[in-house]
């Protein structure tokens, strides 16, 4: 009785490691201790959310919500709807562009809107579950927090 309840409890946890290593991001640790940041890190599917922002020649806020696509290979497309206070809602803008991320966790998105806007932003790494994002340019001001969805590696 004893050997066979230690033979499942083997395969038990033989095949919850096996699962749970399906479920593991690939990730490199610095000598200190934090991890090092890659593209090939932060691929898979993630979410975000803007904060207010304004945009150059309105004077009103702006905010954006949406998907983010990002490979392994440095390419980012998604989705995104936007509103502009007292003005409109657009709903299912598109955009493509690349992304670098180095070993620090910083790192610098580049992409153009289906509407034809262009934007550099400089984001950082805060984990492997979590991006936080901010433009460049100084009359498009605004930051905004990026997290993996459910399921993405």
């Amino acid at each position: 009785m004893k050997k066979l309840n230690f033979k499942k409890s083997l395969v038990l946890t033989f095949g919850a490691v096996i699962a749970f290593s399906a479920l593991e991001i690939p990730v490199s640790y610095a000598s200190d201790g934090g991890f090092v940041c890659s593209n090939q890190m932060v691929a898979g599917r993630w979410l975000f959310a803007s904060d207010v922002g304004n945009l150059p020649g309105i004077d009103t806020d702006i905010t954006a919500i949406g998907t983010m696509n990002l490979s392994s290979e440095g390419e980012v497309s998604g989705k995104f709807d936007v509103t502009v206070s007292n003005t409109f809602f657009g709903p299912d803008n598109t955009y493509t562009g690349t992304f670098s991320i180095n070993p620090d966790c910083t790192g610098t998105l580049q992409f153009v809107t289906s509407s034809g806007s262009s934007r550099t932003d400089s984001i950082i790494v805060v984990s492997r579950t979590e991006i936080i994002g901010m433009s460049q340019d100084i009359y498009n001001i605004w930051t905004y927090q990026v997290r993996r969805a459910p399921g993405s590696n």
